[in-house]
């Protein structure tokens, strides 16, 4: 199948816009964007569209509402986006950005984070690396980014009790992944280190994402594992 294809896992306005409007400006032939909210789905959409309208470019862009935590229903999708085309990279985005302190957050809600950030993620690796694994050419790049943060997996914020929980596991299972097949599929932490907001100098959607650019571009036997991008000298992490 001709072109190369991005999946963002967890479309969104900030980084999952960003990164696939950048991909598709830059040669992807193929964009796949997929969250729970259908109707924010429709707004990406149109975003990325306007930014490859905008440059001139020819680029498809199709959309997938999905319940991530539902293994079902991410087999499903995931099998429809491989007959959609040929993926390149994949870009796991999807976190729930809020919480309550130690001992209030509740059961339920650290079970589904942990379903979301880390199950999710382990079926979609499952799915992604066999086709990711088979890529060869000198213009292929092969790549699996998940967003990740630069402190919250070393030290927690007790506001954010679970969403740091889970950012320490994801790490854990992205090394793991990235040390047993890193020689074949460019596997990679994009690490955030704070809230994404135009108003930002390091944390613009577009820096992230001119960011995650640089490091799918990477020649492979200089593919690095963690990407960090950091607030700037002065500003505030929030």
């Amino acid at each position: 199948m001709p072109g190369k294809t991005l999946l963002v896992l967890g479309s969104g306005p900030g980084i999952g816009v960003g990164v696939a409007s950048t991909f598709a400006v830059r040669g992807f032939t193929h964009i796949a964007l997929v969250s729970r909210d259908a109707s924010r789905l429709k707004e990406d959409q149109g975003k990325v569209l306007d930014a490859i309208q905008e440059r001139g470019y020819s680029c498809q862009v199709k959309t997938w509402a999905c319940d991530l935590t539902d293994a079902g229903q991410l087999k499903k999708v995931l099998g429809e986006v491989e007959g959609f085309g040929d993926l390149e990279c994949l870009l796991f985005n999807a976190a729930r950005v809020a919480g309550k302190p130690p001992l209030e957050e509740s059961v339920e809600a650290i079970r589904g984070d942990f379903e979301l950030t880390s199950i999710a993620l382990y079926n979609t690796a499952q799915w992604a690396i066999p086709l990711l694994k088979g890529k060869s050419g000198s213009d292929r790049s092969p790549s699996f980014f998940v967003t990740s943060t630069t402190s919250l997996w070393k030290e927690p914020v007790p506001a954010l009790m679970s969403l740091s929980m889970v950012k320490s596991a994801q790490r854990a299972m992205v090394l793991s992944l990235h040390a047993h097949y890193g020689k074949d599929v460019h596997i990679a932490l994009l690490s955030v280190g704070g809230v994404v907001s135009p108003d930002k100098i390091n944390l613009t959607p577009q820096h992230i994402s001119d960011r995650c650019w640089h490091l799918y571009k990477q020649p492979k036997d200089k593919w690095e594992r963690d990407e960090m991008i950091d607030v700037a000298e002065g500003e505030q992490v929030g």
